[in-house]
């Protein structure tokens, strides 16, 4: 197979885990960063060899269609995860002002300072 084909074939594989997210975050994403790191060797050998018709390559416009897919799904994927954590956080803050309700408040008064000696 060649290089051109083996990209493709990558790149559909990470479309297909991007829009199938039936199997849990973890696994997906250690699927994700693997198929990553494939393609990004491909993508260095492909640049090495230097060929300059792989515009002319039939596969060279389906790739760069999937090539805009797997950034938006990469995207969607990042913004979910910032949202999940930054849910988490709200319900960490949430239950500390649930445990201790006046930590807010907690102030200077009350306080006497003797001046005399």
């Amino acid at each position: 197979m060649d290089l051109v084909e083996e990209l493709a074939s990558c790149s559909e594989k990470l479309m297909n885990i991007l829009q199938h997210s039936a199997i849990g975050r973890e696994v997906q994403i250690e699927q994700i960063n693997e198929l990553l790191t494939k393609r990004e060797s491909i993508i260095e050998k492909l640049k090495q060899a230097k060929t300059n018709d792989l515009e002319k390559h039939p596969k060279a416009a389906q790739i760069i269609k999937m090539e805009q897919e797997i950034k938006k799904g990469l995207h969607q994927l990042f913004t979910l995860i910032k949202k999940n954590i930054k849910e988490l956080n709200e319900k960490k803050r949430f239950h500390q002002s649930y445990v201790n309700p006046y930590t807010h408040l907690q102030t200077v008064d009350g306080r006497f300072y003797d001046k005399r000696r």
